[in-house]
């Protein structure tokens, strides 16, 4: 199974609000990035970043803009990163933010990335370095991945906050300009990772809103490691099956296009640890199902749908068959224990 990282579908913030006001067309760019649009209602939904950067790039193109993620940057906020903007920012101190945005950057948004920050004299130098090897796309990721760099220092530092200078990779001379105007700061385009630049006085910054802080509750922790690591294959194939869930029922063959892998190489892989394709396909229905039934009121009808399943009688004989009881009555049961 090809290598890749995964990130939430939060980190693409409000592309369906640039894209439309804009002018272009959000479906027509899901439809070339081989997307389903219901990501945009999901975004604890992780996605591979290839196929995050193919977004950009083909939102990129929709509006024959250079430097699309840069615009769509100066919308997004921290608070649009769930838990992990959430355990960011309750940091004492800008200096232990950085320190717990990069700890926690792998097991809790985003994979096979790092956020590196290094003291050049006066100065603080804080990248964002990729491991994935994917291209298409990569400059536009980068860019957004800054803005909400940018992001965690305004927290402590105030909402008109820029870097004394930023550095951007992949992009054309011909973007100088636009790139500016959008980062409001000193863009320089070089072959290196992007990075902000600021004085390393401002790494002692308390955070004004300490006495507001309250801490992680149960359901966030429990949230946090659930990105696969590249060698953990069922965890790879789960997160596939639950992002193809979104437009339709998964099929293997859906499965290892994504993946990049043969049919007979994934059958043979999930074999040698004893288990199989449907064995995960049940498993990833059964946990969709009791998530769908426990935390929303959607009639029972539309979880059924969301799942796949042709008509509710099938949705309810499948159910019945995993947990021994109806849907309708898990949701009774859970109900009155709450």
């Amino acid at each position: 199974m090809r290598r890749t990282g995964y990130t939430r579908a939060s980190t693409l913030g409000p592309i369906a609000e640039v894209v439309t006001a804009t002018g272009g067309s959000i479906e027509r760019v899901f439809r070339r990035a081989e997307l389903p649009i219901r990501l945009l209602e999901s975004p604890d939904t992780l996605l591979p970043l290839r196929d995050h950067f193919r977004l950009l790039a083909a939102s990129s193109r929709e509006l024959r803009d250079e430097v699309f993620a840069a615009r769509l940057g100066r919308r997004t906020s921290i608070a649009g990163l769930g838990v992990y903007g959430k355990w960011v920012t309750q940091a004492p101190t800008l200096l232990e933010a950085i320190q717990r945005a990069g700890t926690s950057l792998p097991h809790m948004l985003q994979s096979a990335t790092r956020l590196l920050v290094r003291r050049h004299g006066k100065e603080v130098h804080w990248s964002y370095e990729l491991a994935d090897t994917a291209t298409d796309g990569r400059p536009q990721n980068e860019m957004l991945a800054i803005w909400y760099m940018i992001a965690v220092v305004r927290h402590f530092a105030g909402a008109g906050w820029l870097p004394s200078r930023i550095m951007i990779g992949g992009l054309t001379a011909r973007a100088q300009r636009s790139i500016d105007e959008q980062m409001g700061a000193a863009t320089v385009i070089c072959d290196a990772p992007g990075t902000i630049i600021f004085d390393r006085r401002l790494l002692v910054a308390v955070n004004p809103h300490l006495d507001r802080t309250e801490g992680l509750d149960a359901d966030e922790l429990a949230r946090i490691f659930d990105i696969p690591a590249p060698d953990d294959l069922p965890g790879n194939v789960a997160a596939l099956i639950d992002l193809e869930l979104l437009g339709a029922r998964p099929t293997l063959s859906g499965i290892v296009r994504r993946a990049g892998v043969s049919k007979r190489t994934l059958q043979r892989r999930l074999g040698e640890i004893g288990l199989s394709y449907s064995d995960l396909l049940r498993n990833t229905l059964q946990r969709q199902a009791i998530r769908l039934l426990c935390q929303s009121e959607r009639p029972i009808t539309d979880i059924a749908g969301m799942l796949g399943y042709r008509d509710p009688a099938h949705f309810s004989r499948a159910f019945e068959s995993w947990s021994g009881i109806a849907p309708s009555r898990w949701r009774e049961l859970v109900k009155s224990a709450g």
